[in-house]
């Protein structure tokens, strides 16, 4: 269950999805020291792949510092930027998933007060357990069970201590367009092997920017940091002051690419959680819409991201934020839920082989997909998980981030040295 419901002033929340690539990556020493392969084959039907938004037809141009795939319109004007604006973009190569279909042109001031207020999040719903039915081990009967090893401590999330830029200063909210309208989730800026100090990647949920199995790349995609930074206003004030400093106080960072799972582009789905939820994380390189400092920068802070760190079982102490949107919540504010975590299996088959998530006591819901979770090692907070799934009453659940999800990491911060 992505974070993903319709809101129409309620939620909404995205779906990401992966496909079939090779990219070239140099060997790179990540935050925990592991050095990454120098070359990563992408294949369509295994968890280890990515799909980078590579163009690889040579046909790029350049729009404001963007490149852009062969065949986007760059004159950005007029009638083609109308109708870029009222989801023209829609028809470009059928919204289709290939990786050299990404494309996000900037738009100066294309994120309205309107479309901020409008903006939906949507939740997949997680598929009943009685109707999956308890499938007997070596039975070959196909199912789709979710499997919680175990149960969490209910909590009700609580809000993050404003201001957030000295509470939370890496996470923010993230804006984008589908073909069903204005969406948001959460997100959260990570340190960037290739510059050290001077990070421009944000970490989300792979739905916050593809829609799975069937569907496309996102457009518009946009980044706040510090979203509604005093957390005095209603989402319907803050969006009438978007640009307001107590808003966005870092301003606005838009994306110029993006990078998923290769299976969740082959397998994600807005309407019920699959097994490609263990694959359910992206991360963006984005560009700051004014001036030349980097995220990292502006901030002062950056998550490093720990990969392989402990299993759920091993986990006492885990930190969550996002931006919930959908009711009880209005996606105005940051909150927070902590708290040991157990493992989470979603399957097509018993026993499952797909990797087990983690899962925490959390009310948090549609908007908050893609919003980090992390923990403490060693004295360091370390980013080590996302939003994924919620059954918007008790629990979350984040993908544990192993090989591939490094693979992702190091395919956009190697293509941007």
């Amino acid at each position: 269950m992505p974070f993903i419901r319709r809101r129409g002033l309620t939620a909404a929340a995205a779906v990401i999805a992966a496909v079939m690539v090779t990219t070239t990556a140099c060997s790179k020493t990540d935050e925990g020291g592991a050095q990454a392969s120098s070359s990563t084959t992408a294949q369509a039907d295994a968890g280890d792949n990515i799909d980078t938004g590579e163009n690889e037809s040579g046909g790029d141009t350049t729009v404001g510092g963007f490149k852009l795939p062969e065949g986007v319109p760059t004159d950005l004007t007029g009638d083609a930027l109308q109708k870029w604006k009222n989801g023209g973009w829609q028809d470009f190569g059928d919204w289709a998933s290939k990786a050299e279909d990404f494309a996000n042109p900037y738009i100066e001031n294309f994120w309205t007060p309107e479309r901020v207020a409008e903006a939906e999040e949507r939740m997949a719903d997680l598929p009943n357990i009685a109707e999956a039915g308890n499938t007997a081990k070596g039975s070959g009967k196909t199912t789709q069970a979710w499997m919680p090893d175990g149960k969490v401590r209910k909590q009700t999330a609580t809000k993050v201590k404003a201001t957030y830029h000295k509470n939370a200063a890496p996470v923010g909210k993230l804006f984008f367009t589908t073909p069903q309208g204005s969406s948001v989730c959460s997100a959260a800026v990570v340190k960037d092997p290739a510059h050290p100090g001077k990070s421009n990647l944000v970490w989300t949920a792979g739905h916050c920017v593809h829609a799975g199995k069937g569907g496309g790349w996102y457009r518009n995609i946009a980044f706040v940091p510090s979203f509604n930074n005093t957390g005095k206003l209603n989402i319907s004030q803050a969006s009438g002051n978007f640009r307001a400093k107590n808003v966005s106080p870092y301003g606005i960072a838009w994306a110029d690419w993006a990078t998923t799972s290769g299976t969740w582009i082959k397998g994600g789905a807005a309407s019920q959680g699959t097994v490609a939820a263990a694959y359910d994380y992206a991360v963006l390189h984005v560009k700051p819409e004014k001036g030349s400092k980097s995220l990292e920068e502006r901030l002062g802070s950056a998550l490093p991201v720990w990969f392989n760190a402990p299993a759920a079982n091993k986990v006492k102490n885990m930190k969550v934020r996002g931006y919930p949107a959908e009711a009880r919540y209005d996606g105005s504010k940051m909150y927070h839920c902590q708290g040991a975590t157990k493992r989470f299996v979603l399957g097509y088959s018993y026993p499952s082989d797909y990797p087990a998530q983690y899962m925490v006591g959390c009310t948090m819901n549609g908007g908050a997909s893609g919003g980090p979770w992390f923990m403490s090692h060693k004295g360091r907070t370390y980013l080590v998980s996302n939003n994924s799934l919620s059954d918007r009453s008790s629990f979350i659940t984040g993908p544990r981030l192993g090989k591939n999800a490094k693979q992702v990491y190091l395919a956009t911060s190697n293509k941007f040295k």
